[in-house]
């Protein structure tokens, strides 16, 4: 004789694989989030960036005016009273007076007029050989420069020996005599300007005070 089971499911009775099913689907959903959460971009949306603001330039519309210093009055002070007195005069030079019509100066000669002097005096001509002598020079052609009387105190005329002649500031043999005028002093330069020695001429070059 055989034997039938009969087997009675409770329908309220929960089956046995929902529980696992719902776990996995918790954990599924779990990774989804964080998934999500890192890669925002993927779906299409950016972070929202914060805007930058720049600042508003400040406009100055007028120049303020320049601070005008007011001047400091300098120290005021009372003048000190020069000395007392009565004022000295300054002495004063006492200008030298040269009487009316003498010619004063740097006397100038010719050139060929020299030359024809000397050629006269070399040839022993009797009108140029009194050139060859500076004393007899002096006294026939002073007048021409105004001195009408020819008194020469220094040096000694002939006999004495004729001065030693130096070079003067032309660079010529130079003899200085004395003349006294009016009771003042001058002084007569003659230089040998064509020829040097006892053959060479005289002529007055310069007179002037002494």
């Amino acid at each position: 004789m055989s034997t039938v089971r009969t087997i009675n499911e409770d329908p309220n009775q929960t089956p046995r694989w929902l529980l696992p099913a719902l776990l996995v689907l918790l954990i599924l959903i779990i990774l989804g989030a964080a998934y999500f959460a890192r890669h925002r971009n993927m779906f299409g949306t950016s972070a929202t960036s914060t805007p930058t603001v720049s600042p508003t330039p400040v406009v100055v519309t007028s120049t303020p005016p320049p601070v005008t210093a007011t001047p400091k009055t300098g120290p005021t002070g009372t003048p000190r009273p020069g000395p007392t007195g009565t004022p000295q005069p300054r002495p004063t030079a006492t200008p030298t007076t040269v009487p009316a019509g003498l010619k004063l100066g740097v006397v100038q000669h010719p050139r060929a007029e020299l030359l024809t002097i000397q050629q006269g005096a070399n040839q022993n001509n009797p009108t140029y050989t009194p050139y060859l002598d500076p004393f007899a020079v002096a006294k026939a052609n002073l007048s021409a420069y105004g001195f009408p009387t020819t008194n020469i105190v220094a040096p000694p005329a002939a006999p004495q020996p004729t001065p030693t002649p130096f070079t003067g500031a032309n660079g010529y043999p130079t003899v200085d005599l004395t003349e006294q005028y009016q009771g003042k002093r001058y002084i007569v330069e003659l230089a040998q300007p064509v020829q040097t020695g006892p053959k060479g001429i005289w002529v007055i070059t310069s007179i002037k005070a002494a």
